[in-house]
């Protein structure tokens, strides 16, 4: 996370600074999608999708449409996904469900090999969905997680757009969970040092100015926040992080 902030200009984090916080305060549909169009103004997106998805025993993604927050996409297209169950056939968004990584479109479409997929691919970019990006975090439970889907052929081109969306990520994903993702947390209790180093997180700072803020060696905050990614069930320090802030583990 240092790292990839580091790489930003002045201006694109006071903006980074902006959503985060505003996300803390999401509470309606509404605020969300005024939330997607404060973010669709700082990088060239065209249209936000998100949303909240679980598996079924068969880890096939199951995507509630009430779960669904638009925030420019073609209205058209939505209904006809819906409709159709385009979700189980949609490579980026089963993709998604099994890794929760970065995904750029058109090399996920690079990919595909049946032709119902094909036909999909086809048919999106009839309303315009040629490139994107789609990411998100899955919930602390790991029976779900949160889905953001950027369109814009501009996105992919440039590193600062993949930067600031994926450091924008963990705060869109505390908002969302407000909205759709019931409270869960079924792993042991997060100690006071987890709490500590996880808000120490959150503030951007890197292993060894944690140590130094909490008088302890790295190798022990390193402890911390590794404890704290298994109790939460997150891959990272930075998806902790945010599953902590949408259970209100941390402030």
């Amino acid at each position: 996370m240092r790292q990839k902030l580091s790489r930003l200009s002045k201006s694109d984090l006071v903006s980074v600074s902006e959503i985060a916080y505003r996300s803390l305060s999401i509470r309606t549909r509404k605020e969300m999608e005024d939330l997607l169009g404060e973010v669709s103004d700082l990088v060239p997106a065209t249209g936000i999708v998100s949303g909240f998805a679980s598996a079924d025993p068969l880890n096939l993604p199951l995507l509630d449409p009430n779960c669904i927050v638009n925030g420019g996409f073609p209205q058209s297209w939505l209904s006809l996904y819906l409709e159709r169950g385009f979700h189980c056939l949609d490579p980026v968004f089963r993709k998604h469900f099994g890794e929760y990584k970065t995904q750029v479109w058109s090399q996920t479409y690079r990919t595909v090999s049946r032709q119902d997929e094909k036909e999909f691919i086809a048919l999106s970019r009839n309303f315009g969905l040629d490139e994107g990006v789609t990411m998100g975090h899955r919930s602390p439970s790991r029976a779900s997680g949160s889905c953001f889907s950027f369109s814009g052929s501009e996105l992919p081109r440039h590193e600062r757009h993949i930067q600031l969306l994926e450091c924008l990520l963990p705060h869109l994903h505390v908002a969302i969970s407000k909205l759709f993702s019931p409270p869960f947390f079924a792993g042991t209790p997060l100690t006071a040092r987890e709490k500590e180093a996880l808000t120490w997180k959150k503030e951007g700072r890197t292993a060894w100015e944690i140590s130094r803020s909490m008088k302890i060696s790295e190798r022990t905050v390193v402890f911390h926040l590794r404890n704290a990614m298994r109790k939460l069930g997150a891959r990272n320090s930075a998806q902790a992080m945010a599953a902590a802030l949408s259970l209100g583990l941390i402030d």
